[in-house]
């Protein structure tokens, strides 16, 4: 029997905990713990079958799940219900005749040759052990009676044996949690089971069956042998075991239920592993929360090597008690139970007087906190108010301010409208400056050129007459000299005074170089007359090329050489044109700033150096990549599709993308004030694109010149140009 030291040293040992208020205080002299009725661990629903009731579905019943059946050659599917049952009664008129358990269904699966169509009567195992619902029976009485007769399932009726329910040892366990706290007095070597039927993991799940019906257990361990070491063996064995899985006849089960060959299983590869083991000195207690933590019903006891020494089971722990040292520890335990109810009654005393006293502190706090309450809810009515009348007056500056950004709105995009307008107005305006400008440059030219024409044509006229009339007296002066080969004195120093060989050889000269310059004379004056044409605002058929002359006539004492300004060459590269249907006048200035702004920037450039000053006849390169070493533009002419393309290049600086794409807006310009306007590219563009329907394009790179892409249409017959 416990010592009664040990018993109070336990007690003493579990924390105590204060009852709540609202809880009954445990009164001393309480019913006796031990006097637990069957109720508590009664399964009122056990899984019952009639004696007729095919194996198939009774195997289905146990195990939710499709079933193959070897046993009775059918296939049946689990009916709905509650999970696996571990065993079935068998009833007739309500009393149990049999009962059919898990272990029966391992014997079943290690007979080869099974009769199809086999009931439940033919395998069950008749008259079961039954235990009688009374007020005298307690559950120590059931525990008792299972571990009597080695059974797991313990079936109980009443006064006139009908079933009432089952008592399962797993149910016992559940009820006993208070005592479970004696296993802490005792340890696992207690009530392990040191006849442990092992395998080796070799053997197949049907040996393991076979073992298991033929030793009468619902486990194998699965193991394999180890050789002690001689230096390391405390006792002179040879070899030990060492547990590496375990088997049970639940396993067996569910392989069958899985329509696996047991045959061909392996023990490797059916064991459940890896186990949990404990120690032999490890108190029961520690052994029940290792089995509930890791939901398992066995633990395995192993020593300090590791070796296989016994089994712990669920049902193994009811085994340390003894009916009478139990009932007598549990007296002391009710006795001291009682003690402390009494102490807690006292505690609960003062607790019950605490309570009060902060019952009425609340009762305070919540008269204040009503008062509180209902101060907050006046001001917080006021602030409503309050609130209410800010967001009406939020809501109507929102109005105003949304009215203010409509107009500012309305005036930005009106002001936008203005300057655009203005911008217009002052490009217009630009362009009219410009075109009366160059109209009245035309007008002025072309009465310049009427002018000149007059005086011009009257000394090209009387040139041819007085060339003629000068031939007629050389040979009237010739033939006097064959005539009259001596003539008088006088006639001679005349003669030798006027050097009249040489004045005649000069005359003739005179007379040519006078033709020459008439005729250049007539040439520029006709250039002039092309290039500033009265008819410039009506649209006719055009010879581009005659424009591009007459505008290089006009510019070309800027491409000449002066002191060290080098001459610009012009390159002319003309294709085979047709008459253009334009206006040639307003082309002639598209010519005019196109060719000035090249002019402009090949000066630019040999101001800055990029070619030697000298006549500029063959200076030495400065650009490695340009092929002409010296200043030139080059026009080129050809025809593309429909259109007439004039490319005006020079190899000068060339222009940086920033300020390419700018050079057509109006009034941009790089050159200092006084000496660009902004206008030339922009009204040239306009001319080109918007009056002929052409397309004007820039291409550069600093270091490789700029090209000017001129193209015009052929034919635009319907198009209206103004000047």
């Amino acid at each position: 029997m416990l010592q009664e030291e040990q018993l109070h040293h336990f007690l003493n040992s579990v924390p105590q905990v204060a009852i709540q208020p609202s809880e009954s205080p445990v009164e001393p002299n309480s019913p006796p713990l031990y006097l637990s009725p069957l109720d508590r661990s009664i399964d009122r629903h056990p899984l019952t079958v009639a004696p007729e009731t095919p194996i198939a579905k009774v195997l289905a019943l146990m195990n939710p799940m499709r079933v193959s059946c070897q046993l009775c050659g059918e296939k049946q599917k689990a009916l709905p219900g509650p999970a696996k049952r571990s065993c079935v009664i068998v009833v007739e008129d309500s009393r149990p005749i049999g009962i059919f358990t898990e272990r029966d269904i391992v014997k079943l699966t290690t007979v080869v040759n099974c009769t199809v169509g086999l009931t439940i009567a033919d395998v069950m195992t008749r008259s079961p052990i039954t235990l009688k619902q009374s007020e005298s029976q307690d559950i120590f009485t059931a525990m008792f009676t299972l571990r009597q007769h080695s059974i797991k399932h313990l079936p109980v009726v009443d006064e006139d044996s009908r079933l009432v329910g089952i008592i399962t040892r797993e149910a016992i366990g559940e009820a006993l949690q208070p005592v479970n706290l004696l296993t802490n007095l005792r340890c696992a070597a207690d009530v392990m089971t040191k006849e442990v039927i092992s395998a080796p993991k070799t053997a197949s799940a049907l040996d393991l069956a076979q073992l298991m019906v033929k030793n009468q257990v619902s486990c194998i361990v699965i193991v394999e042998d180890q050789i002690q070491h001689p230096q390391r063996a405390l006792v002179p064995i040879e070899n030990y075991q060492i547990p590496i899985g375990m088997i049970t006849d639940r396993d067996i089960v569910q392989f069958h239920a899985l329509e696996l060959n047991l045959s061909e299983i392996s023990a490797a590869e059916a064991m459940s592993a890896p186990l949990f083991c404990i120690s032999p000195t490890d108190s029961l207690f520690r052994a029940h929360q290792s089995m509930q933590r890791h939901c398992v019903c066995r633990l395995v006891v192993v020593g300090s090597q590791g070796e296989l020494l016994g089994v712990v089971s669920l049902t193994s722990l009811p085994q340390v008690f003894n009916q009478s040292e139990m009932y007598g520890t549990i007296e002391l335990l009710q006795q001291a139970v009682d003690d402390r109810a009494a102490q807690l009654q006292k505690t609960n005393e003062l607790l019950q007087q605490e309570i009060l006293e902060r019952q009425r502190a609340q009762e305070a706090l919540r008269q204040a906190h009503d008062d509180l309450k209902k101060q907050v809810e006046e001001r917080t009515a006021q602030l409503l108010e309050s609130n209410e009348l800010l967001r009406r007056d939020i809501i109507k500056r929102q109005r105003v301010e949304e009215v203010l950004r409509k107009k500012q709105t309305c005036l930005k995009n009106q002001a936008q409208q203005l300057e655009e307008t203005v911008r217009k107005l002052q490009l217009t305006q630009s362009q009219l400056v410009h075109t009366e400008k160059m109209s009245s440059l035309g007008q002025m030219i072309a009465g310049i050129a009427h002018e000149i024409n007059n005086p011009v044509n009257f000394i090209y006229g009387n040139l041819s007459h007085t060339s003629h009339y000068i031939k007629e007296l050389i040979q009237l002066l010739e033939l006097y000299q064959q005539h009259y080969p001596e003539p008088v004195s006088e006639i001679r120093e005349a003669a030798a005074d006027m050097e009249i060989d040489f004045l005649v050889e000069d005359l003739s000269k005179i007379v040519s170089s006078m033709q020459v310059g008439t005729e250049r004379i007539r040439q520029i004056v006709l250039s002039m007359r092309n290039f500033s044409r009265s008819d410039q605002s009506n649209i006719k058929l055009v010879d581009i090329h005659e424009g591009i002359d007459s505008t290089l006539l006009i510019l070309q004492h800027r491409l000449k050489a002066q002191g060290g300004h080098p001459a610009i060459q012009i390159i002319k590269e003309y294709g085979d044109l047709p008459r253009v249907e334009c206006c040639g006048g307003q082309l002639n200035q598209v010519f005019m700033n196109i060719l000035g702004n090249g002019i402009d920037a090949l000066d630019e450039a040999i101001q800055n150096g990029q070619w030697a000053k000298g006549n500029g006849k063959n200076p030495p390169p400065s650009i490695p990549s340009s092929p002409l070493t010296f200043p030139a533009i080059t026009i080129r002419t050809e025809v593309v599709d429909d259109f007439v393309a004039i490319r005006i290049s020079d190899n000068g600086q060339g222009i940086p993308d920033e300020i390419r794409r700018q050079l057509f807006d109006p009034f941009f310009t790089t050159k200092p004030v006084g000496k660009g306007t902004g206008l030339g590219l922009s009204i040239s563009y306009h001319l080109v694109v918007e009056k002929h329907g052409g397309r004007i394009e820039c291409i550069s790179e600093v270091g490789l010149g700029t090209e000017f892409a001129i193209e015009i249409p052929i034919a635009r017959s319907q198009l209206t140009v103004d000047s």
